[in-house]
This record gives C-alpha cells, sequence and structure tokens, in this order.
C-alpha cells in the first residue's frame, strides 16, 4: 500500500522521515533501575556546624575551679576499675585504664551526638526519653534485657560500688534574733503571724524601719517666755558673728595696704609707665573719634539726619583687665541679644 514502509525495507534503505530512531544496545531504558552510563551526582551539605566539638556551657566539665571535671574523671577511672575487678582481673597498668576511658569517652560522645540528632530534628533544646530510646536502638539495644547481665557485679562488695562522695557544704550558722532589740513595735514578726495564708516555714517580715516610713513631729516651743529669750540668745550670736566678719574685714584691708607700702621702686616705676602708656593710647582714641564724628556730623548736615548722642567712656586705670572687654564686638543673635 502507497504511503506504509515494511519493517524489513526500514532495515535495508535506513531511517526515513516518519520513523523513530532505534535504541542502541547500552541507551536502552531501565525503567527504574540506575543508568549504568549516567553519572551519579550525590548531593551533601558542603558547610555543616560541626555538632561533636560544641561544648555546652552547662556541662559539669567547665568548671573555672577544675574540681567538677576532675571528680569525674576519677568516678569514670574507678568504674572502669570496679568492671574489671568484677569480670576477674586483678589489677591494670595506668596506660590500659587511660586507653579504656578513651573507649568510654568516644563511646559516650557518639551516644549523645545521636541523642542531639534526633533532639536538634524535632526542633527541640532539650532531650525528651524518646531522644535515648532512639540513640539506644541505633547501637543496637532494642530493650532493658541485653543490660541484665551488665548488673551483675560478680564479688565486688557493696562497699566498693558506692562512690565516695564529698562532704555536703555545712549550713551558716542561724541568723541571730533582733527582736529583743529592736523591741515588738518595729518587729515585722507579728505582721507576717496575722496573716494566716501565708505559710509558716517562711521567714518573719523584716523589722518594719527597713520599709515603712515613721513620721517625725518636731516639737515646737509655745511658751512666749521662752520664745523671747530664745530670740534673745540668737540675736546676741548674730551680733558676735558680725563683730568677727568685721574685724576679718579690718585685718584683710590692713594686710592690703601694708602689701602696697612693701612694693619696691621698680615696681612702682613699672605701673607709672604702663599708666602713662594706657592714657596715651586713651587719648589717641579719643581723638580718633572725635575726628570721626566730626566727619560723620558734615556727612548728616548735609542728609539731614539728627545724630545719637555718645556718652563718654570712663575708664578706671586703677583696676585690672575685666573678663569679656571685647563682648561689644561678639556677634549678635537674630533676635538682637
Amino acid at each position: 500500500m502507497p504511503g506504509l514502509i515494511s519493517p524489513s525495507s526500514a532495515a535495508s534503505v535506513g531511517a526515513v522521515a516518519g520513523m523513530k530512531r532505534a535504541y542502541a544496545a547500552e541507551s536502552v531504558p531501565t525503567y527504574g533501575e540506575p543508568h549504568p552510563k549516567k553519572r551519579k551526582v550525590v548531593h551533601k551539605l558542603h558547610h555543616t556546624q560541626p555538632i561533636q566539638q560544641i561544648v555546652e556551657p552547662v556541662s559539669a566539665e567547665i568548671d573555672p575551679t577544675g574540681e567538677s571535671k576532675d571528680f569525674f574523671d576519677h568516678q569514670l577511672l574507678r568504674a572502669i576499675a570496679l568492671e574489671c575487678k568484677g569480670v576477674g582481673f586483678d589489677g591494670a597498668r595506668p596506660e590500659v585504664l587511660e586507653q579504656f576511658r578513651a573507649l568510654v569517652d568516644s563511646y559516650m560522645m557518639n551516644l549523645l551526638g545521636d541523642v542531639r540528632k534526633s533532639m536538634t530534628s524535632a526542633r527541640r533544646t532539650e532531650p525528651v526519653p524518646h531522644d535515648w530510646v532512639y540513640a539506644l536502638a541505633r547501637d543496637g539495644f532494642t530493650g532493658s534485657s541485653s543490660l541484665e547481665q551488665h548488673l551483675d557485679t560478680g564479688e565486688v562488695p557493696p562497699s566498693l560500688l558506692q562512690p565516695t562522695l564529698f562532704s555536703s557544704v555545712p549550713e551558716h550558722d542561724p541568723v541571730a534574733e533582733i527582736d529583743e532589740i529592736i523591741g515588738p513595735d518595729l518587729s515585722g514578726r507579728p505582721d507576717k503571724e496575722s496573716r494566716t495564708y501565708i505559710p509558716k516555714h517562711f521567714p518573719p517580715f523584716p523589722p518594719k524601719h527597713t520599709y515603712v516610713a515613721t513620721p517625725v513631729f518636731t516639737q515646737r516651743e509655745t511658751d512666749p517666755r521662752k520664745i523671747r529669750e530664745k530670740a534673745t540668745d540668737e540675736g546676741i550670736e548674730a551680733e558676735k558673728s558680725l563683730r568677727k566678719l568685721m574685724a576679718k574685714q579690718k585685718e584683710g584691708l590692713q594686710k592690703q595696704k601694708a602689701g602696697k607700702r612693701k612694693r619696691s621702686q621698680r615696681m612702682k616705676e613699672s605701673d607709672k609707665l604702663w599708666q602713662e602708656a594706657m592714657e596715651d593710647v586713651l587719648k589717641d582714641e579719643a581723638e580718633a573719634d572725635e575726628k570721626a564724628r566730626l566727619r560723620q556730623e558734615d556727612e548728616d548736615e548735609w542728609e539731614g539726619v539728627a545724630l545719637q548722642p555718645r556718652s563718654e567712656r570712663k575708664v578706671n586705670l586703677e583696676e585690672g583687665v575685666h573678663v569679656n572687654y571685647d563682648r561689644k564686638f561678639w556677634r549678635k543673635s537674630a533676635r538682637g541679644v
């Protein structure tokens, strides 16, 4: 039939338009199985947080004094020695015990790493029993029956099984009772006992003077005779104080005059020269101001503007240099201050 190509002729003639190209033997799809020539790409995280190197801030080994770490190391070596004794060993060299301790440390780090992995995968910050079950299951412990054989301590006496713990810290001495010193008015014990809803083992309230303000009223004198006597005494004391003040002022003036008399001739001559120089400067400034004023008057007469009166500047050469003497040249603010 025209338009159809037989399979026999396709192999002899070759592929033509409208015909699919046959697969090669090595490129035939396997439908679900990995391709033999396809490159296998393994996706993994390039930047991960080193969980094994994370140091927990609540760990007992991070003790600034080092007492907690030494205590736990000693207890771990003691447990290893007891286990060796229960198995049948009479002794062990220190390097062997240290190697055992390293193995236990590595095992516990792996176990706690699994616990942390289960904890972080569930977005928890603290482990729960399920995390420990997951970690034990990862190590092959599916039940507690496999741990019963490790509970047999053999012939080890119970006195050795119990670890030696440090004695508890002695309690502080009881606080001394101060109710007898401050009296019943300031004691906080009756105030606490009057409230029945407060548990009895709670300590009493502190003394009332520590948190209750006590009003203080000053006793004022009301007798007119005593008031007059007190006013007279205060007047006498004020008069004495005023006399002392005047005596000190007179003494200061006398010292100042005596100091002026003790000035040398050279200092007097220097002051005289300075005063003459200042007088010449003031005279020159006055002449310059007068010339400027006359020039301004001539200009204002043509314009018909009234002149403002000027005050004469008085300078006392006996005084020292004034602070802010150049204040008139300071920059004025926008408000004209």
